[in-house]
């Protein structure tokens, strides 16, 4: 509403919307986490979406001045750049830390085929999430991932271009995914 109208009452809003996706950050580890109980154990790990999550804190930032919104921004699509993609650049849809230490642990997936394959519409939003990152902070690592996801994706596209819900079922009548296309 603040960007569209230069509500007041929507820059308040998105500032505690920031504020809070702030109290779900991870000191060990340095990452987002998505869902459940902070700091458990079994959870303690972070989800490719969240990519989708960080421009808010770089706006933040933006607006408030307050480094810290940005810092964690950072520190979370960094930490997805190392952990969440594969070397061949597919992704995992999840990555588990070690509650402890904040070493990684391993990859798998909620929504994906399998732990080895690769969800479409999180690649999508890893393509999306890491060039966003880029916008935001010229960092030309972020570009560089982003391309290299699209290529994956790209790759293993149908000849109608509408993916299947998960890139590893190419070639099969598996469902598609329109969101994933579209993202």
């Amino acid at each position: 509403a603040y960007k569209l109208t230069g509500s007041e009452k929507g820059r308040k809003a998105a500032i505690l919307a920031a504020d809070q996706l702030c109290t779900r950050f991870q000191e060990k580890g340095e990452f987002f986490q998505a869902w459940g109980a902070l700091g458990a154990a079994d959870n303690y790990r972070y989800i490719i979406d969240c990519l989708l999550n960080v421009p808010l804190l770089y706006w933040a930032s933006e607006q408030t001045g307050d480094p810290r919104y940005a810092q964690a921004a950072t520190a979370h699509a960094q930490q997805a750049a190392r952990y969440i993609v594969r070397e061949d650049a597919s992704t995992y849809h999840t990555y588990y830390i070690d509650v402890n230490t904040g070493e990684p642990r391993f990859g798998n997936t909620h929504q994906g085929y399998s732990d080895t394959s690769c969800w479409s519409r999180g690649q999508a939003w890893g393509i999306y999430g890491f060039l966003l990152s880029y916008i935001y902070t010229g960092d030309e690592t972020m570009i560089a991932l982003s391309k290299r996801l699209a290529n994956y994706f790209l790759n293993r596209l149908p000849e109608d271009y509408v993916c299947h819900w998960d890139l590893a079922l190419v070639g099969t009548d598996a469902l598609r995914d329109s969101s994933s296309a579209a993202i």
